[in-house]
C-alpha cells in the first residue's frame, strides 16, 4: 500500500494530500529513513511522524504497522492496525 494512502487511511492525516505533503517534506519517515509518498508500505514496518512544536523544538511519534488496512475504517478500528513503539 503507498505511504500516502496508508497515512491517511490509518486516519493520521485529513486527506490524502496533506499525507502525500508532509512525506515529500521530510515530516515523515518510514523505517528511520525519508522516503516518496508512492513508496510500499507493509506490515512490520516502521513509520515516525515528525512535528515542530510551538518552541521549534522537533517532536517525534512514532508506531509499528501491525496491518494494513482493507477499506474505510473507523478512528478506532484503524488504531488497532499500529502499535506504539519508543524512540531509540
Amino acid at each position: 500500500m503507498r505511504l500516502d494512502v496508508l497515512l491517511f487511511e490509518l486516519r493520521l492525516f485529513k486527506s490524502r494530500t496533506q499525507a502525500a505533503d508532509a512525506v515529500r517534506a521530510g515530516h515523515v519517515l518510514l523505517n528511520g529513513e525519508p522516503s516518496k509518498p508512492s513508496h510500499e508500505a507493509r506490515a512490520g514496518d516502521r513509520v515516525t511522524l515528525v512535528r515542530r512544536g510551538e518552541e521549534g523544538r522537533a517532536r517525534s511519534h512514532a508506531f509499528e504497522i501491525l496491518e494494513l488496512p482493507r477499506g474505510s475504517l473507523s478512528r478506532e478500528a484503524a488504531r488497532a492496525l499500529i502499535r506504539e513503539v519508543a524512540e531509540r
